[in-house]
């Protein structure tokens, strides 16, 4: 038994971490496939973000058409209040 695990660890070519050069460059490429995969979902993540949205836009000029509204009639209350509190002779 001890013979059979002994050539694993002596060089036995059909061990993958039996050869230190062989090990780096299975840790080399795991390393380069974490980095492409975690770029990729970045970059999509990015892409997804700078899409146009046609409902988000029509949403925003509502709002801000309604905030013009608002404000106007805000304005309008304030001077009819100010003209209805002066005295009058």
């Amino acid at each position: 038994m001890d013979d059979s695990w002994k050539r694993a660890y002596r060089g036995d070519s059909g061990v993958p971490h039996s050869d230190p050069q062989q090990l780096v460059s299975t840790w080399k490429g795991t390393f380069a496939l974490a980095s492409v995969a975690w770029l990729q979902t970045q970059t999509s993540n990015l892409i997804k973000s700078l899409q146009f949205n046609w409902s988000d836009k029509a949403i925003k000029i509502d709002q801000q058409k309604w905030k013009k509204i608002f404000d106007k009639k805000q304005k309008e209350t304030v001077l009819s209040s100010n003209t209805n509190d002066s005295p009058t002779k």
